[in-house]
């Protein structure tokens, strides 16, 4: 068959043969579109701005995305798999934008064998306010008490302070940032942690981190305590006399940490009259000295000085 004779045939009757291969084309779109799923996930929105203007409302977080392809690829897709964005880097003056939403091209669709995609809502309305900055205090945020006989005595914080960013109305009301909740409860040493620090405002960020680095010093209190009445013992009586009456009471105030008093026993805190001078019968003033178990500090006792009378035994006979 010569060149020309099926040049004819294929250009016989051509206009039918047209539309039955368009119609065979759209036949077999038809049939891929009807094997086509469809998907609706919620993906995350970020917002790009210039370095002289923030948001003055917070904007939308996420966004809702409708998505059509193969079963088996649009159903694998993960959350974070596409992000989306608001192109607002060319705005650097406070007011109202409407701009479109925008899939970020990290993403592409394409390669999750997405064939359709379409975003609710497709644009978005921001308000931006002009950007301020200053430094405040960091403060942390105690909860509960070390145990009884132990404080928090010092803590520091680095660093003290931090740069905090957003529209001036909002950072009128920032006067510290706080840390995370840190517990207290149980602590009787010193011990450090990274805290992290919580904008008082959804609007206000933190632009050099939210972390701070805690030492706290945790120390066991000082008690001041009296004990009365303390017993006053007699020692060194040369076994020729005996005392006259009986021995007064005393006490004893003394300094020492919390934990000294918790052990303490009794009959363990006295006053020692020391009667090795008593040489025959008669009247004495006896120095005394309080007896206490050690890590204890006395810093009053009474009496200081006792006055005794010593006899000799009487005869039994």
């Amino acid at each position: 068959m010569t060149y020309r004779r099926l040049l004819e045939k294929l250009t016989e009757n051509w206009p039918a043969k047209v539309l039955s291969l368009a119609a065979a084309v759209l036949l077999v779109l038809f049939n891929n579109m009807t094997r086509l799923e469809e998907r609706i996930i919620s993906a995350p929105l970020d917002v790009r701005l210039s370095d002289a203007v923030v948001p003055a409302e917070k904007p939308p977080e996420r966004v809702r995305v409708r998505l059509r392809g193969e079963s088996e690829d649009i159903f694998r897709l993960e959350e974070g798999d596409l992000e989306f964005y608001l192109d607002l880097s060319e705005r650097t003056s406070p007011g109202q934008y409407r701009v479109p939403v925008q899939l970020d091209k990290r993403y592409p669709a394409e390669a999750f064998g997405v064939v359709e995609i379409s975003i609710e809502p497709a644009e978005i309305t921001v308000e931006l306010a002009a950007r301020e900055s200053r430094m405040v205090e960091v403060v942390p945020n105690f909860i509960g008490a070390p145990p009884s006989g132990y404080r928090l005595q010092q803590h520091t914080l680095n660093p003290p302070e931090v740069e905090v960013v957003g529209p001036e109305q909002r950072l009128d009301a920032v006067e510290r940032i706080e840390t995370e909740p840190i517990e207290l409860t149980g602590r009787t040493e010193d011990f450090s942690q990274t805290v992290r620090l919580r904008a008082p405002d959804p609007l206000v960020s933190l632009p050099q981190g939210d972390r701070a680095e805690l030492l706290a010093v945790i120390e066991e209190t000082v008690v001041l305590t009296t004990f009365e009445p303390v017993e006053v013992v007699l020692i060194n009586l040369d076994g020729e006399f005996e005392l006259r009456g009986e021995l007064p009471d005393g006490l004893v105030r003394v300094q020492a940490m919390q934990g000294a008093f918790d052990t303490i026993g009794p009959g363990e805190v006295q006053i020692i009259a020391d009667a090795s001078e008593v040489d025959g019968p008669g009247t004495y003033q006896l120095p005394t000295r309080p007896l206490l178990p050690s890590g204890m500090l006395v810093l009053r006792y009474e009496p200081t000085m006792i006055e005794l009378e010593f006899e000799e035994p009487a005869d039994e006979n």
